[in-house]
């Protein structure tokens, strides 16, 4: 016999169910389910469950609130025999189940495919007492929006679909002066790399008329820079939503005007390594130093109107106004770019420092000068993802990791310094007299035992990266 099930579903915030309750002493528990869907003449989508140790099918019938269910427990080589039949992606997911205040909840945590979706549901013995309910303060933190009307949270949907539904929000965060979206968790991917486009674009602009005006500006440099690695960073971690002629132009062209500011800022570096070098050498050799020295800023002098060309050129103005005129098009992003940004973020951070562990893990048994150029890359590559992400990352959560990978960051850097400043030496070497040669041997001795020195401790800190993976895997559980 059919009976009516009365029930409201909440859509939350990925969240961390167990510290949730354990905050507020709510005693629970917990079963794990595992489920997928089949069609049947008593029913399109008829349900098998895996719950515990023990199996059901389910046949449910209407929608919204209100819907008929009929259940009946099944035996495993049933529920086995089934499963070749099933329609889309089998569903696994934790559920807590728990009292409060009266009122029995079940709160979802979905695993596998999707990841990071987490439901609250209530049952009602009746339709008055349901729609009179109000969720208790304890979630309204967590809270996204009701979803008990919207059928793509369904199960059977969620079965069905190859991507993460989007709940119809009631509010609109589209900022009115501006154009752009206030990033929020839900706001589907396109919106936000909209908005992170947008806002890169600007301040590439602003530092852009710095350098037209004063080139020497080292840190104006450093910080075009990084918008610019942003920028491309952003293409390259979200390239799965874009359309994949229109993404691989625009690659390939920001790498290409990128490439416009390496050498000055190798330059740079190199230049005011120089006399932290000095101080550790002897006046003797200290004479040759002064020639290298001399050479780097003849060869500054070069790149600085190199410079001031291309920050004048077209080029580079013609790609950001053309990346913020696209970005408003929705045929440059796929269909899955109307999934919300927070389940999508936590599977590419996810993948991110998979790809750090194994690019990582093999540096351990030889050094090897391109592998480690990788690695700081990737490396990089993630501290500007979680960068772009702030606005939906807890600040505690997140400057925690933002400091663990700023270290990490920092020591490949100056590892990559120093190849970059022994490659430099080697060139400038080539021309001097046998006595020079033999006096910046002595520099190239101390480099060498500043960048073996510079490799142990990150074999440390990246032993410390594989423990705190976690750190990196909870960023947007609250």
């Amino acid at each position: 016999m059919a009976e009516l099930e009365i029930e409201r579903k909440f859509l939350l915030l990925p969240c961390r169910a167990k510290k949730l309750l354990h905050f507020y002493q709510i005693p629970y528990k917990k079963v794990r389910l595992e489920q997928y869907y089949v069609s049947t003449p008593a029913s399109p989508y008829t349900r098998y469950r895996k719950k515990g140790d023990t199996f059901y099918q389910t046949i449910k019938s209407g929608e919204g609130m209100v819907r008929e269910e009929k259940e009946f427990e099944v035996s495993q080589e049933e529920y086995e025999a089934h499963r070749s039949e099933a329609l889309g992606r089998v569903i696994t997911k934790e559920r807590y189940t728990f009292e409060y205040q009266g009122d029995t909840y079940e709160m979802d945590l979905f695993k596998g495919t999707l990841k990071g979706l987490c439901y609250l549901e209530i049952e009602f013995p009746n339709e008055k007492s349901a729609h009179a309910y109000r969720l208790p303060e304890i979630f309204e933190k967590f809270l996204v929006t009701e979803v008990t009307y919207d059928n793509a949270f369904n199960n059977a949907a969620l079965s069905n679909s190859e991507t993460f539904p989007t709940p119809q929000l009631k509010h609109t965060y589209l900022d009115e002066h501006k154009g752009v979206f206030r990033i929020i968790p839900f706001l589907p991917v396109a919106d936000a790399i909209d908005t992170m486009i947008y806002q890169l674009t600007s301040e590439i602009k602003t530092y852009q008329t710095v350098l037209q005006g004063d080139p020497k500006d080292v840190e104006a440099l450093h910080q075009f820079r990084i918008r610019m690695r942003k920028l491309r960073a952003l293409l390259q971690e979200f390239e799965r939503f874009f359309a994949p002629k229109w993404l691989k132009k625009h690659k390939k062209l920001l790498a290409k005007l990128m490439a416009h500011t390496n050498a000055k800022r190798d330059n740079d570096v190199a230049l005011s390594d120089i006399d932290i070098f000095a101080k550790k050498l002897s006046s003797k050799n200290t004479k040759s130093l002064d020639k290298l020295k001399h050479s780097l800023q003849k060869k500054e002098a070069k790149l600085e109107k190199k410079l001031i060309s291309f920050m004048e050129g077209e080029a580079l103005s013609a790609e950001l106004i053309a990346l913020c005129r696209d970005a408003e098009k929705q045929e440059i992003y796929q269909e899955s770019a109307r999934q919300p940004l927070i389940l999508v973020a936590i599977s590419i951070i996810n993948q991110s420092v998979q790809d750090i562990l194994k690019e990582g893990e093999p540096l351990k048994k030889g050094f090897n000068k391109k592998a480690y150029h990788k690695l700081r890359i990737e490396f990089k590559k993630l501290r500007y993802l979680l960068e772009l992400l702030s606005p939906i990352i807890p600040p505690d959560t997140l400057n925690n990791a933002l400091d663990h990978l700023k270290k990490i960051q920092t020591l490949l850097g100056e590892i990559n310094d120093l190849q970059v400043q022994k490659k430099e030496l080697k060139s400038f070497c080539k021309n001097c007299k046998d006595k020079k040669q033999k006096s910046l041997k002595v520099l190239k001795k101390k480099m060498q035992t500043r960048e073996e020195k510079k490799l142990a401790a990150f074999e440390k800190a990246f032993d410390s990266f594989k423990k705190e993976k976690s750190l990196y895997q909870k960023l947007l559980y609250l």
